[in-house]
């Protein structure tokens, strides 16, 4: 039952944090052809699916891009999305990791499509133009082989600010350059895309990496752009988006690449880490090789006289085997350990109150045995003067 439990508990997460992300990254897997929900920019030669190091430092499915030289106005390698269905009322942030090497040839586009029923481009400038062709910024990245995180919106469309909020991360976090221009949506647009290319790349030996490409509802119920860096929501490399951490309910729940959850605690340093109070039914923990201690009632057993364990307490201030107040407050408990260490005691304490019981009941037989000799020795006494009282009766009347 508890285990199905954790299992519910732990599919709520994943469940809710997929949904964050319209994108289904499960499908990119190393060595295979376009993953599926996605279309590729470019020849199938200049797109490929591949393991390497991510921009968390871990290993990551990478699409990589691989121009083949040619001129012209066909893409070098990136993705379309698939179109995922919006609500126009609403906004929408759109993000995808990008790494470039080797050359500065060629240039990086990170852009959107927005569409109405009818397929009809629906995106507008933040001024009301129509835009037909929508990138939120296009240029070189600040650096050669360095990830970095694009982040570009399309706002609701009663959206009725000329700010643009996109911008360009490094790993770090700092802001190194606004995206070119925010978007937003038309009245009637029901359809949204995330797309990265890399297009007139000259140089057969430059490479460009994407990685994580997201489109999200903003509600306040998605990453921050701090979390999206900090830690891996998006990894894919275990067919699931759920490795990194999620924020729910106020800073309330988060889930790390690791596999922590953290509940009050954005870093989960075990499977489970609480700050607050756990309120349950029963908790069971499994022994997993620990000692239980009914090696104390075996005869060759080392147990402490009461004067080697008194002396102990003078000299070291708390019980043998238990941590004192002060390892306490500073490493806090560890729950079983504690209570074999306490269950120790217990039975150490068991030990000791037989060994006084029988001492108690030896103690009470030998005086049961000396009141006896002494009612033994006054009924002699007894007898003794009645015999003395008749001699002496006798004695007088002689």
């Amino acid at each position: 039952m508890k285990k199905t439990l954790i299992t519910v508990f732990i599919l709520f997460i994943y469940n809710f944090t997929f949904s964050q992300n319209f994108l289904d990254n499960s499908t990119w897997q190393a060595g295979s052809g376009v993953p599926q929900g996605y279309v590729n920019k470019g020849s199938d030669m200049e797109n490929s699916m591949e393991l390497g190091t991510g921009p968390y430092g871990d290993q990551a499915i990478l699409w990589k891009a691989i121009p083949d030289g040619t001129s012209g106005s066909d893409g070098d390698g990136g993705f379309d999305s698939k179109y995922v269905n919006i609500d126009h009322t609403k906004t929408y942030r759109l993000t995808v990791w990008i790494k470039k090497t080797n050359s500065v040839s060629g240039t990086t586009y990170f852009g959107t499509y927005t569409r109405d029923g009818n397929f009809a481009h629906s995106t507008l400038n933040l001024n009301g133009a129509a835009v037909g062709n929508a990138y939120l910024w296009y240029g070189d990245l600040p650096d050669l082989n360095q990830w970095y995180l694009l982040v570009g919106y399309v706002h609701h469309s009663g959206y009725n600010s000329t700010t643009s909020l996109g911008g360009i991360y490094d790993i770090h976090g700092t802001k190194l350059m606004n995206t070119r221009e925010d978007f937003k949506f038309k009245i009637g647009a029901d359809k949204l895309v995330n797309r990265a290319y890399l297009f007139y790349d000259s140089n057969v030996n430059d490479r460009q990496y994407f990685y994580g490409p997201r489109i999200e509802e903003v509600n306040g119920n998605e990453p921050t752009i701090e979390q999206l860096i900090s830690t891996n929501i998006n990894d894919n490399t275990n067919g699931n988006d759920i490795s990194g951490v999620w924020l729910k309910n106020n800073n309330n729940i988060y889930y790390n690449k690791q596999g922590n959850v953290g509940i009050g605690t954005n870093t989960p340093d075990a499977k489970l880490t609480v700050k607050g109070n756990i309120h349950t039914q029963e908790v069971k923990v499994d022994l997993n090789g620990a000692v239980a201690p009914d090696y104390v009632f075996l005869e060759d057993y080392d147990l402490k006289t009461i004067n080697e364990v008194e002396a102990y307490i003078k000299d070291q201030g708390h019980l043998p085997n238990i941590p004192s107040a002060a390892e306490m407050e500073q490493n806090g408990i560890e729950l079983k350990q504690m209570n074999l260490n306490l269950l120790e005691k217990i039975e150490e304490l068991t030990l000791y109150t037989i060994a006084q019981e029988k001492q108690l009941k030896e103690a009470n037989n030998k005086l049961i045995t000396s009141n006896a000799r002494i009612q033994t020795l006054e009924t002699k006494n007894n007898e003794l003067e009645t015999r003395l009282e008749k001699l002496e009766k006798l004695i007088t009347k002689e």
